[in-house]
């Protein structure tokens, strides 16, 4: 399984040493990392939020449905589908896509984040073996069976390591490495420390933030459910389901180091701000407005199509 993480974080850390060759900061590097992940993500951002819309048209004959059939779930259930097939809704509208896609992005970065020098500065091979073959005399036996975090390790103890001992370590990798380690902090905290849960201290402040920024997108994303889907906001899965969301995100925010969290933070905000965008551009009242037109101009083609078969016929 380490070795499949490991490989998963190949592709990111190609894209990060991308936005680190440009950019020369690190942060910046996650930074449009995350923005080339929501744009990815747009069509489907748009596709729920149409969705959405679309539930408050419907709203009117599911309630027929509920109210003819009783306590009948089969049947309700039955109908509601062909409502759905009809009208050409789809009940999942793209909303499960955003949260299945975050998962494997985190543990990409989390990869990255452990591998500066092969992932993000592309030392080579044989020089990355070197230094963390020369960082094992200067950690304990215990960090140093995390071999997956050997990297991070010589990063950490790099002014311990004598650089004249590493085969292929030139003044150009030197100097790619010590301008990486002067960026690699946030406000003064190591990007490579995760917040523990057992002990406060001021990287708490990463999960704290992370769980506010969900938090106020889910009420916003509930206040929304309320107008398009009042039924469906009833449901105390609902409210159940809007502290989870942010409950994830604060363990998440302690499970990887703060450069994951500040991820999620950045993520999360995008999305609140990108949720708040699109229903301006795509509010229920413009897309069911759209909605009408287009069957209107369908019906009407239809009709004239099937008047001219008609006359056709005729003559």
């Amino acid at each position: 399984m380490a070795r499949f993480y490991e490989i998963l974080g190949i592709p990111f850390g190609f894209v990060i040493s991308i936005f680190y060759a440009v950019t020369g900061n690190y942060l910046l590097s996650i930074f449009f990392l995350m923005v080339v992940v929501k744009i990815c993500l747009l069509p489907s951002s748009i596709k729920q939020q149409k969705s959405m819309a679309m539930q408050q048209r419907l709203q009117p004959k599911l309630r027929r449905i509920r109210e003819k059939y009783g306590n009948d779930q089969q049947k309700i259930q039955q109908e509601t589908q062909a409502l759905y097939q009809q009208e050409g809704f789809s009940a999942m509208g793209g909303g499960c896509l955003p949260m299945l896609i975050q998962f494997p992005v985190m543990i990409g970065l989390y990869q990255v984040n452990y591998h500066p020098f092969s992932m993000v500065l592309r030392i080579p091979t044989a020089v990355v073996t070197a230094l963390k073959d020369a960082v094992i005399p200067l950690i304990t036996e215990t960090e140093a069976k995390s071999t997956f975090r050997l990297e991070l390790f010589a990063l950490q103890h790099w002014s311990e390591i004598d650089k004249s001992a590493i085969a292929g370590l030139t003044a150009e990798h030197i100097d790619k490495i010590e301008a990486f380690m002067q960026k690699f902090t946030f406000f003064g905290l190591d990007l490579a420390q995760s917040p523990d849960f057992k002990n406060f201290s001021i990287y708490w402040a990463i999960p704290i933030v992370s769980g506010i920024v969900a938090l106020a997108s889910s009420i916003y994303s509930l206040v929304r459910q309320r107008k398009t889907n009042p039924e469906m906001a009833k449901n105390p899965t609902m409210g159940c389901t809007m502290l989870m969301m942010p409950a994830m995100q604060i363990y998440f925010a302690f499970l990887f180091p703060i450069s994951v969290g500040i991820y999620i933070i950045m993520s999360s905000a995008m999305s609140f701000l990108q949720m708040i965008i699109l229903n301006h551009i795509y509010s229920p009242k413009k897309v069911l407005a759209k909605a009408m037109v287009d069957e209107t101009i369908y019906r009407r083609s239809k009709e004239e199509n099937t008047k001219k078969i008609n006359e056709l016929n005729n003559d």
